[in-house]
């Protein structure tokens, strides 16, 4: 199935501008505010999930993302070939992921690159490090 590209259009060009309340003012205009719209962001998710890449991985993930008005949690639990998201924590995950909403936004297009956000202190991570590089593998960027 393709992806729709129309929204993930839209984000990458917020995700571009220099300006964290630029994103973030986007964000509140969604429905729902900030979390009407991280809902939409990791509820589409599962369709960009290729469980080919993922070659039968059991593993769950806690992000943590922060804006102004507080942490945001969500979770991406891979199962085989099932990918299930949603907003709150997960038990013992195999890494977390905190960052600031502009700086997940950027990764999540393809703006910013993992690992220079990782060592320039604009990604925390705790848990198994070496799951960050193999989740963004297993999910499909549209072009």
């Amino acid at each position: 199935m393709a992806l729709d590209t129309s929204r993930f259009e839209e984000i990458k060009e917020i995700a571009g501008s220099k300006k964290e309340e630029d994103v973030v003012a986007f964000a509140r205009r969604q429905e729902g505010g900030i979390d009407g719209f991280l809902d939409d962001v990791f509820g589409n998710m599962p369709d960009a999930f290729r469980a080919d890449r993922a070659k039968g991985q059991e593993a769950s993930f806690q992000y943590e993302v922060r804006t102004p008005d507080g942490v945001h949690e969500y979770f991406v639990k891979i199962s085989g070939d099932i990918c299930e998201t949603g907003r709150g924590r997960v038990e013992s995950p195999k890494l977390t992921t905190s960052l600031a909403l502009h700086t997940f936004l950027k990764l999540l297009t393809g703006r910013l690159n993992g690992m220079q956000a990782f060592l320039g202190g604009k990604v925390k991570l705790s848990g198994n490090t070496l799951y960050a590089a193999k989740l963004e593998h297993w999910f499909e960027r549209p072009a």
